[in-house]
């Protein structure tokens, strides 16, 4: 996923999770976009879904995922687990991350803050395709680090692009400019993060992107600013209370 919060890479692209198999998908003919001249970009080849995910290795727990407007109104409720460095215990995340315009919003259920993001950065990278279509910007992205498409795999019954980008030790399965599988490969783990269901069949209501009353919505850095904070070594996590201070 480009400019996103996520977590992505590979070696071995087929680890065993353990898992029950993938539900069946739900899924019509969606409404695609073509190469064409617009004025508004786009993520997705397909209007609007919802998608599960389940994460696997270091990080585990599940996710799911609604969208609409091609990808480009997004909101993701995340609830996982994951490894601390600073700790024998396990660290939760309970976040939901909406996508709306040119703002994300990262909102920590544990204490219903949030931090609005600045995103016109994604903006900005779709003005190197010539479409508007962020799935090229990404692609075009991949292949400066080395990546490359290497062929197609079946999974939940779509046709995905592999992409394997050896500077990230990275293996992306994509469909229609939807991740559909991740595997990362860390120095002594690795991250997986594998959808068990897509449907792009059913209409998602206005009212799934509408954040709670009860979220205390902070103003916080850009994306660009995001990006570098995440690039910096993993600290113990921080959570905003309500004077915008860090715990």
């Amino acid at each position: 996923m480009l400019l996103a919060v996520v977590l992505v890479g590979c070696s071995n692209p087929n680890p065993q999770s353990g898992d029950s198999s993938p539900e069946i998908i739900a899924e019509n003919t969606p409404q695609d976009i073509v190469a064409k001249e617009r004025s508004y970009p786009v993520r997705y080849a397909v209007k609007e879904g919802q998608m599960a995910y389940n994460y696997s290795g270091i990080q585990t727990g599940k996710e799911t995922v609604y969208f609409t407007d091609y990808g480009m109104v997004e909101i993701k409720f995340t609830d996982t687990q994951r490894d601390n460095p600073f700790k024998s215990a396990k660290e939760t995340i309970s976040i939901t991350t909406l996508m709306r315009d040119s703002s994300i919003y990262v909102v920590d259920r544990l204490t219903m803050n949030a931090r609005k993001i600045n995103n016109a950065l994604l903006y900005e990278e779709a003005e190197k395709s010539q479409w508007l279509d962020l799935n090229e910007v990404a692609e075009q992205t991949y292949v400066q680090n080395g990546g490359a498409m290497v062929g197609i795999d079946t999974l939940l019954g779509l046709p995905c692009e592999k992409w394997v980008i050896k500077k990230t030790n990275t293996t992306e399965w994509r469909w229609r400019g939807m991740m559909i599988k991740t595997y990362v490969q860390l120095k002594d783990d690795y991250v997986q993060v594998e959808a068990t269901s897509v449907d792009t069949s059913a209409t998602v209501s206005d009212s799934v992107f509408e954040l709670s009353s009860s979220v205390n919505i902070q103003d916080g850095m850009s994306m660009k600013e995001w990006i570098e904070e995440l690039s910096k070594p993993i600290k113990r996590r921080q959570r905003f209370d309500k004077q915008g201070n860090m715990k």
